[in-house]
């Protein structure tokens, strides 16, 4: 696996995390800290509880992506019920034509990156309205082998995996948000709505 694409990738959805809970107000304005991240004001959670949950997260989502075993990532923001508001969809497609000597200083890479946080903030006028007392998910898509060796190896014990049944849920509306490339994988995104 290209660790430069595990790097990028995590740095890239914990950006991506940390402002979709800012502009969907999953908690108060007032834990998060604006900082610049590919040339863009972002937002990041201070809040140490919040970002603990987050870390072992993206942890376990470098595990997936070292071992070549990542579908999938959801970002699922739930009512008091824990029933799907929304959900941010990131699918990851392994380009086996890779040319590494294409954006090989990863210029266009960050433009698109730099694209998608500005694209979060322009879909945020989707999220009014929502229950007062949300929360959030974070679903790993991996297969079975993978989840059974990270589930035995103890860097992860304090955050296990725990399987979720495959259920179908039918969504009113698909927000299209955009598909790019991170070195050798291409990555497309987009929000469902409920």
């Amino acid at each position: 696996m290209d660790n430069y694409f595990v790097d990028i990738t995590i740095e890239f959805l914990a950006v991506a995390f940390h402002s979709i809970l800012y502009y969907a107000s999953v908690y108060p304005k007032s834990i998060f800290e604006t900082r610049k991240k590919y040339n863009v004001v972002v937002h990041r959670s201070i809040h140490p509880e919040v970002n603990q949950y987050l870390d072992l997260c993206l942890k376990s989502i470098g595990e997936c992506l070292k071992s070549d075993q990542l579908d999938c990532v959801e970002f699922v923001v739930t009512d008091s019920e824990y029933k799907p508001v929304f959900k941010f969809v990131f699918q990851f497609d392994k380009n086996n034509y890779f040319d590494d000597t294409i954006d090989a200083y990863l210029v266009q890479c960050e433009q698109n990156l730099r694209a998608f946080c500005l694209k979060i903030s322009s879909v945020s006028n989707n999220f009014v309205n929502l229950p007062e007392d949300c929360s959030f998910s974070i679903y790993i898509h991996t297969n079975e082998s993978n989840a059974v060796a990270m589930s035995t190896n103890p860097e992860f014990e304090e955050f296990p995996l725990v399987e979720v049944s495959e259920k179908q849920e039918v969504t009113d509306r698909i927000i299209p948000l955009s598909r790019f490339s991170i070195r050798s994988y291409a990555v497309d995104s987009y929000v469902e709505m409920k």
